[in-house]
């Protein structure tokens, strides 16, 4: 009977197919809620399509369209009296919510996204980036240069994944015996800053290009971390800082080909002192592909990467275990977790050939945070994965 019953409720091959199609056709209605304010209008309380119409200065009858749609994806409900309300989907959309995503959504939809995308068949043809199509430039980041309005919008997503991946780092890794972490292309320093609000003890270090840098040291004032924290511009890919307990790098490798990013690892290597560690925080590509929320949204970074970087990519761990190895590091633990939460992976530094070990230790995990109550929409569902996805932690220190 169950048999039966799941059968008949998944919809037939050609429905998905069919959905998948329409995906952006979604996609972009969320975007638009964002950009007209619905989620903020709607926080307030229930309204009807036409008071929202006339509080965004839209057409009445389109909106009542837009907020059916919305309500088909959980986005808002349908109270059926003409009203709607905010689910908690559609509150996470806030610009004021607890763990925003909306600046994250503004990033996707962004047109720059969209026509990036629309290259994707000559990328896979020619195996250049969409930027280098589209603009004759090397990568998204020196599209961002020139367009700073494309630029904000980007800071602003970085930003907010940032702070979900601090909170996470923050409670997740012990950091019992660390006088120094060095935050190793750290932006603003949003992750660093919750580590160390987090661990009073602790003294940072925030690394990253000069003119980021001199932008991050307004941040860590306000956080109130500026006392025991510093901001150093410079060039990761020739040297970082000395007098690190712990080097980070969090979502950085994914940005570079395997040379950049074996040249970022070496540097790193080569300012740890014996006693040092580097914690490396990325996703990890699955060997073999199945269909599942937090794969999906690895998969789709992974595409974003290749039409949006000059050679970033989403990696497996055997492709990690291959450039660690070629800067001079050895896998010597992985501890996996659910599809929703962090996967971790720890490295040690190689000074010489040796036989990689490798063990495993099941439930050993960070805590992930509390979900709001009600469901997520399954087209929401990759889109969760993608911006929650913490999917592997490396630490790598020097062999005795």
């Amino acid at each position: 009977m169950s048999d039966q019953s799941n059968h008949q409720a998944r919809p037939p091959p050609t429905a998905i197919a069919a959905r998948l199609a329409m995906a952006y056709i979604a996609s972009q209605a969320v975007n638009v809620a964002i950009k007209l304010g619905l989620a903020d209008l709607l926080g307030k309380g229930a309204m009807t399509s036409g008071e929202i119409a006339q509080a965004t200065g839209t057409q009445a009858d389109m909106m009542h369209r837009l907020l059916r749609g919305l309500a088909a994806f959980d986005v808002v409900k349908d109270l059926g009296s003409g009203k709607f309300e905010l689910t908690p989907v559609g509150d996470c959309l806030r610009a004021d919510a607890p763990n925003s995503v909306r600046s994250l959504v503004r990033m996707v939809g962004s047109e720059n996204w969209w026509q990036a995308f629309a290259s994707l068949d000559e990328c896979i043809k020619t195996g250049q980036n969409a930027y280098r199509i589209l603009h004759g430039l090397e990568s998204s980041f020196a599209y961002y240069e020139k367009h700073p309005d494309a630029a904000r919008i980007f800071d602003d997503a970085m930003s907010a994944n940032s702070a979900l991946v601090g909170a996470i780092a923050a409670q997740a890794y012990d950091f019992a015996g660390i006088g120094r972490v060095v935050d190793v292309g750290g932006g603003q320093g949003k992750v660093l800053a919750s580590i160390l609000k987090a661990h009073p003890n602790l003294r940072g270090t925030l690394f990253d290009l000069p003119r980021v840098a001199e932008g991050a040291s307004a941040f860590l004032a306000k956080e109130g971390v500026a006392d025991r924290c510093e901001a150093l511009g410079g060039d990761m890919f020739v040297s970082v800082p000395g007098g690190g307990d712990l080097y980070l790098l969090s979502h950085v490798i994914h940005d570079w080909d395997d040379q950049h990013a074996t040249k970022a690892l070496q540097a790193c290597r080569r300012a740890m002192v014996p006693t040092a560690k580097l914690l490396i925080l990325d996703r990890v590509m699955p060997e073999r592909i199945e269909p599942n929320p937090m794969t999906q949204g690895n998969v789709l970074l992974d595409l974003r990467m290749m039409v949006g970087t000059a050679g970033g990519r989403e990696r497996t761990t055997a492709e990690f275990e291959t450039l660690l190895s070629d800067a001079g590091l050895r896998l010597s633990r992985v501890i996996r977790r659910g599809r929703r939460s962090a996967s971790w992976k720890r490295y040690r530094r190689n000074a010489c050939s040796g036989r990689m070990r490798t063990t495993a230790a099941g439930d050993a995990a960070a805590p992930h945070q509390a979900q709001k109550r009600g469901r997520a929409s399954s087209f929401c569902q990759p889109l969760c994965a993608f911006f929650q996805a913490c999917a592997a932690w490396a630490l790598c220190q020097p062999s005795t």
